[in-house]
């Protein structure tokens, strides 16, 4: 028997006076039977200026059926406003449903009464089933299934595992020339391709110039042996923005014997929306065991905590996701950068809404309002139209093909300058566009294997037996704080200036690989300080103002994108060396321009080059000459007072007796320079003493001055410790930079500069 409370309603005239109860506690009641009557008290206009008051006697029908079990109003009571006036006991809770038909009784959920303002259709409102979006069940179902499932789950010591498709462990494409290299071995790059998969969605698939186009499929190197492992860990669910016959289609390849997904696919036509993926739409209840494997990570808005972002795979050169047109727009994205080593280094650039991991996750009822936005048949329809126009592009434009034959060209003018020259020389071999050597997966087995390791050692931690199976749900801990934990070590301290990879106006810890930076512990920032580590630059832009700003500043590694990629991707500090950026000499020598930048100057902890261009030398030299105070008309006196301290020492530390023989010898000095011929012993042009200590000022440049050795150049600085030994493009050219640890010391100058015209003159 299932209880349910039952109300007034707002549709009564209140207030209203309960005059009779109809019905007892045991009794049965009907819809639409009358079980209550009442009175209410209401005024009726007569004639044009006066009012009456009425009362009106009248009856409430039941809006339930089942046995009454009490009342919760009695008769004599003056009712104000809605509120429950019994609990019925109904024969069925109708807590699943399908096509508006309770599935356990067979009761019209649709049907609506004017006795009743609620829907039996909102009794089941989640959708928890990968494949039938007519199912509904109820919030306490929902509740129970799930947890029998993370019970189940605990006692196999497994996790849920949802996996994306596109990019992530297939990449798709329709373009025809793959066919053809397949068909024949004398291409370069049928090696490769030999052992693409394919289909065909005739009335499933898109329309237009695309209907009934081959798909070729071409599964991510090592998925067979990756999925057998990880199935041993976690159960696996599919969930793609691809239609759901273009998702069987690939599980059956993927999967031909549905030992390792079975059925629990989901697809756009099941997902709810047509713009996001959500957990709660498997996971209504609790996402404490599930993690997702996905190439993009906007997609999951709310779940991010949950996900492990892979590098996208691309073999099939510049098709990128074949559903993209389904998935959020990437405001920032990137050209991708060239391979380095085999692994494909694209950190994407999106820029999606930023995840607040104390935020409070969604109720199941708001998140399915949420996903079911009543827009979604116009954006559907749309969406579909710029898909179709995206494959009928590949139909006709046939890229792949066009970009191997730049390669056969790049091979002919190759061949003609081996037959102009060296007659010996070996026949060249065609290169080839494709190529199968990413890795990708092997990483991520080891995260998932670290991962599932981890959370059961907590889980053990925290166990406590239970009387009925030895399984305490309140035990279980949150795997999104476990990965968490697992990511934020790996680039813990370091500050990040990326240069290349966001977009001018995009802010950057907002951005895709800005918040994946952020996720394992780094610190970004949009300028070049000296708070910053490491300066990450794109492989396609290596020169920018960043990088050489950058290169003026010792502590700052420049590496090359491929880096930060890679430590994403194997969650390990990786040696900078191998990524070291060529850096020109030109960009380490110290410009007027970011001298600033150089010396250390930051504002709120980030430093902008300040232009030094217009700075009026003349004005300085100027204050110099104010400075030294070489006045010959100056009372003797007044510089004595000045210069001499209380306890009778100057500011260098000699006496006031010597400090002033020192100024009256080079006054006397001076002197018989300015009645001189200009003559010196060099045989250089008269030049007044002030002159000359201006030019040595400017030939010394500043005592504050330093060599230094960056990470990516030479040089070095006296009494410091060994070098760093050079990454790959390092140059070992000296950088300038200003050393703002430096203590100026206005009378030590002076003394330093007479000092050094006296040896001069010497």
């Amino acid at each position: 028997m299932f209880e349910k409370v039952v109300s007034l309603g707002s549709r009564l005239h209140y207030p209203i006076t309960i005059t009779k109860l109809l019905k007892s506690p045991g009794d049965s009641i009907k819809k639409q039977e009358n079980i209550i009557e009442y009175k209410f008290t209401w005024r009726r206009k007569v004639g044009d200026d006066s009012w009456t008051d009425e009362t009106t006697y009248t009856e409430f029908d039941s809006p339930a059926e089942g046995k009454l079990k009490e009342w919760r109003i009695g008769e004599g009571m003056v009712i104000s406003a809605d509120t429950p006036c019994m609990a019925v006991e109904e024969a069925c809770g109708h807590e699943v449903q399908i096509q508006g038909l309770c599935s356990l009784c067979g009761a019209d959920m649709t049907e609506v009464n004017w006795a009743s303002e609620e829907k039996d259709t909102d009794r089941a409102m989640i959708n928890m089933t990968h494949d039938q979006t007519g199912l509904m069940v109820s919030e306490s179902v929902a509740m129970k299934a799930e947890h029998d499932t993370q019970k189940r789950l605990l006692r196999q010591r497994k996790l849920s595992l949802v996996v994306d498709l596109d990019q992530t462990i297939i990449h798709a494409c329709i373009e025809p020339t793959v066919g053809e290299w397949q068909r024949d071995p004398s291409n370069p790059n049928h090696d490769a391709v030999k052992d693409v998969k394919s289909f065909q969605l005739n009335d499933d698939g898109p329309r237009g110039l695309a209907s009934g186009c081959t798909y070729y499929i071409k599964l991510r190197p090592g998925l067979r042996d990756f999925l057998d492992e990880v199935a041993k860990m976690y159960e696996l669910h599919v969930y793609t923005m691809g239609t759901r016959a273009y998702a069987l289609n690939i599980a059956r390849i993927v999967d031909p014997d549905r030992k390792l997904f079975g059925n629990r696919v989901i697809s756009r036509d099941e997902n709810g929306s047509i713009t996001s993926k959500s957990l709660q739409r498997l996971f209504p209840v609790s996402t404490n065991m599930v993690v997702i494997i996905d190439d993009r990570s906007d997609v999951w808005p709310r779940n991010r905590p949950n996900l492990i972002k892979v590098v996208p795979y691309d073999f099939f050169k510049g098709i990128g996701d074949i559903n993209s047109s389904f998935l959020p727009k990437r405001t920032d994205l990137l050209p991708a950068p060239p391979q380095s080593n085999g692994s494909p280094a694209t950190p994407e650039a999106p820029a999606p809404e930023k995840q607040d991991k104390e935020a409070p996750k969604a109720s199941p009822l708001d998140e399915i309002a949420r996903m079911g936005s009543a827009d979604n048949g116009v954006s559907l329809k749309v969406q579909a139209e710029e898909q179709e126009k995206t494959l009928e592009k590949q139909l006709t434009d046939r890229p792949l093909l066009h970009m191997q034959e730049e390669l056969d060209r790049a091979d002919e003018l190759s061949a003609q300058g081996s037959e102009t020259g060296d007659s010996a020389m070996p026949s060249h071999t065609r290169q080839h566009l494709l190529s199968d050597e990413d890795e990708e997966l092997s990483a991520l087995q080891d995260h998932l294997t670290d991962l599932h390791a981890s959370f059961y050692e907590t889980t053990k931690s925290r166990r406590r037996s239970t009387v009925d199976d030895g399984v305490d749900l309140s035990m279980v801990p949150d795997v999104g704080d476990i990965l968490d934990e697992l990511k934020s070590n790996v680039l813990s301290g370091l500050v990040i200036v990326l240069s290349g990879l966001v977009p001018l106006g995009a802010k950057v810890e907002e951005s895709e690989i800005g918040m994946h930076a952020q996720s394992f512990g780094a610190q970004v920032l949009d300028s070049v300080s000296r708070r910053v580590t490491h300066l990450v630059v794109s492989t396609t832009r290596p020169r920018t103002k960043k990088v050489q700003q950058a290169a003026k500043i010792a502590s700052v590694k420049i590496v090359n994108q491929n880096w930060l990629t890679d430590c994403l991707s194997q969650w390990r500090r990786l040696d900078e060396r191998p990524y070291y950026l060529d850096i020109l000499d030109a960009d380490r020598e110290r410009s007027d321009d970011t001298a600033e930048v150089a010396s250390g100057t930051e504002n709120s902890g980030d430093t902008d080059a300040r232009d030094l261009k217009d700075f009026d030398w003349a004005t300085a030299d100027k204050d110099l000459e104010d400075f030294l105070g070489d006045d010959e008309d100056e009372d003797d006196d007044n510089d004595d007072e000045s210069g001499a301290r209380e306890d009778g020492k100057s500011a260098g530390g000699e006496s006031a007796a010597e400090a002033e023989d020192g100024r009256k010898s080079a006054k006397r000095k001076k002197r018989t320079e300015d009645e001189s011929d200009g003559d010196g012993p060099s045989g250089e042009a008269d030049e007044s003493v002030m002159a000359k200590k201006q030019r040595l000022s400017r030939n010394r440049g500043t005592s504050a001055l330093r060599s230094v050795l960056t990470p990516n150049g030479g040089g070095g600085r006296a009494g410091e410790g060994d070098e760093q030994p050079l990454g790959r493009g390092a140059n070992p050219a000296p950088t300038v930079s200003f050393d703002t640890n430096a203590d100026f010391d206005d009378d030590a100058l002076e003394r330093e500069l007479l000092a050094e015209l006296e040896a001069a003159e010497a």
